[in-house]
């Protein structure tokens, strides 16, 4: 529900002709072959023929599958370029190596019967195409059509079976040319694709599949109508779950690239420094520290290393409490530069100067997702102070975004054993425990922080999470209120408040609240993305739809005030996808989901997005592979 919540929602075929076996070949054939030479004969046969599948005279217009399925049990057309005896002795023929074919296929001689059915191809393309039209050239054309797909068809059938998969998906790709909405090709040609762990072309026939079918019964949808796809969703999550590992890695590696990561939002970063014991104090000592502008003129001329080191740490700190973290990171950087590879002038650096520069630096190195540059700080930090719990927490923090949770809860651990009332420890390892879905041990940790510090607004808004999830509705309500005793003018506290109102169905009270998150603070992004949430889960009045443009508005709005709120990408995209009226605009959608990809700092962050990202892709290559010109199913 939340726009805090991660929100995971579990996708280009080229169309190419079959070479064919000629008739020639197949006479070489000999039955009491051996099981290699026969798959080898046949894939010789297969490159040997540069001949593709007759052209039918139907100005290539394509086969419905309903008169496919009906070519089925059709008899074979007489052909209108011979003489009445030879037309029935071809008919009779072509009749007698499809028995032959199906007979093969019983007996389970699978190569011997795709033979059968490339000799009967071979005839119709050899006999059936040229000489005087007739007045029943047209209908005769469409009936060879139909028997070619037929034919084919079978063909590929016992190619797979026969273990030649790659000739089996020419054939199925070659029915798709001339019948897309051949279900039988599809099914086949999606399941080779995955054997063959080609899993990008396979999600575009499991897309292609599931287009075609809410086309064909976009009434019985539209109405409600309980209907089986064609394609369970599990399937197209398995592709998915194929591809995501490679495509996450590939830009990660793009990320870590990047001379220069962007930092996150003031508003989060603002956030996260409060939720630290310390904030108070750092924020205290940079407001005595003096002005940016008093600072400077100090730095220009300070000649000592050590000295000037200090003072990029000051002045660092006071734009981070001007909220100008960027320059707090430059200033940070260029100071620990100075004095890195000397000892001699950290020991003359003012007080815990050093160490405290090691924080920092690991703290904005950290904002960037340098999670390797981050801890390498932290723990020279941890030699000078081996008994400081909040450097232990920080390492924690780190070890938590790059996914190694059991180190960081043995950190956490450590630190709550130098000082049990550690409560940036409970507090972030209650967050680490409910991401662990280890719900019961997350709230003794929110409780027992709330008992050291009853003022701990983080934790309060935390556990009234957490409540929330219980269904404790009035333990929720007592929880919000008091943080709002607290700070009566607090964006988190609306927003927590309007996600309560949210879950219990009151959508205009939830809505009401998100606004006041936004007028209390217009760079938090939550409540935007709450508001387009609650917009569209409104029911709509006087029949109409619900208010899209409005959502799509907010949802907006929320990437604008802060480029990395991964979930209003999530649902951006999903909504304006929904509502694309032609693939062009689906296409922007991928561009949007690169826009987010280029913003990721997490790789449970671009898990998500590149598991959209890949679904949307394919849904647009696979109704361009259909001739679709909408998702709409009006």
């Amino acid at each position: 529900m939340s726009g805090r919540q991660n929100s995971t929602q579990a996708l280009v075929v080229g169309l190419g002709l079959a070479a064919v076996a000629s008739l020639i070949m197949y006479q070489m054939y000999k039955e009491n072959a051996t099981a290699e030479k026969d798959v080898a004969a046949v894939k010789k046969r297969a490159a040997d023929k540069s001949r593709a599948l007759p052209k039918m005279a139907s100005g290539g217009k394509t086969v419905s599958s309903e008169a496919t399925a009906a070519a089925a049990a059709a008899s074979t057309p007489l052909v209108n370029n011979t003489s009445g005896r030879e037309e029935k002795a071809l008919h009779m023929r072509i009749e007698e190596l499809d028995k032959k074919g199906k007979t093969m296929f019983k007996n389970k001689k699978y190569l011997e019967a795709a033979d059968s059915f490339t000799e009967a191809l071979d005839l119709i393309a050899t006999h059936g195409l040229s000489g005087p039209p007739s007045s029943s050239s047209s209908e005769q054309s469409t009936s060879l059509a139909r028997q070619v797909i037929t034919l084919t068809n079978n063909r590929s059938a016992m190619y797979e079976k026969g273990g030649l998969a790659d000739l089996a998906l020419s054939d199925c790709l070659t029915i798709l040319d001339k019948d897309l909405g051949h279900l039988k090709a599809r099914t086949r040609s999606l399941r080779i694709l995955e054997a063959q762990g080609r899993y990008a072309e396979a999600l575009v026939q499991v897309c292609a599949l599931q287009l075609k079918f809410m086309q064909d019964n976009r009434t019985q949808l539209r109405m409600g109508v309980p209907l089986q796809p064609p394609v369970p969703q599990q399937k197209l999550e398995e592709m998915i779950s194929h591809l995501i590992p490679a495509e996450v890695e590939k830009y990660m590696e793009l990320a870590k690239s990047k001379e220069d990561r962007s930092l996150p939002s003031q508003y989060t970063l603002t956030q996260l420094l409060k939720s630290f014991n310390g904030y108070n104090g750092w924020m205290s000592k940079a407001a005595r520290s003096g002005s940016v502008s008093t600072l400077t003129p100090l730095l220009d001329g300070e000649d000592d290393p050590s000295k000037k080191a200090s003072l990029f740490l000051k002045r660092g700190r006071r734009h981070v409490h001007d909220k100008s973290h960027a320059k707090a990171a430059v200033d940070f950087e260029a100071g620990l530069a100075l004095v890195a590879e000397n000892t001699e002038l950290q020991d003359l650096m003012e007080e815990d100067d050093y160490a405290r520069l090691l924080e920092w630096v690991g703290m904005a190195r950290h904002w960037k997702y340098d999670l390797e540059g981050a801890i390498k700080c932290y723990e020279k930090c941890s030699e000078l102070e081996p008994t400081n719990p909040e450097i232990l927490v920080k390492r924690a923090g780190v070890k938590m975004d790059g996914g190694e949770h059991d180190a960081a809860v043995e950190l956490f651990d450590t630190a709550l054993g130098l000082d049990p009332e550690t409560t940036d420890a409970l507090l972030h390892r209650a967050n680490l425990r409910l991401l662990q879905q280890k719900v019961v041990e997350a709230k003794a940790d929110l409780l027992h922080c709330l008992k050291v510090r009853p003022d701990h607004i983080l934790a309060r808004l935390r556990l009234a999470t957490l409540l929330m999830a219980e269904n404790d509705v009035e333990g929720t309500k007592q929880q919000l209120d008091k943080a709002e005793q607290m700070v009566p003018n607090s964006s988190e506290v609306h927003s927590y408040r309007g996600e309560m109102h949210f879950a219990q169905g009151e959508l205009e009270d939830a809505k009401m609240q998100f606004q006041k998150a936004i007028d209390c603070e217009p760079s938090n992004p939550t409540p935007y993305v709450n508001v387009a949430l609650a917009i569209m889960n409104t029911p709509p009045t006087a029949g109409g739809p619900p208010d899209a443009a409005g959502a799509i508005s907010m949802l907006e709005k929320a990437i604008e005030v802060d480029p990395q709120m991964h979930s209003a990408y999530m649902h951006l995209g999903q909504l304006k996808l929904a509502m694309a009226t032609d693939l062009s605009v689906a296409r922007t959608v991928i561009e949007l989901y690169d826009q987010a990809l280029d913003n990721c700092r997490t790789p449970d962050e671009m898990r998500d997005i590149c598991g959209v990202r890949l679904l949307t892709e394919a849904q647009v290559d696979a109704a361009t592979m259909l001739k679709m010109e909408t998702f709409s199913m009006q």
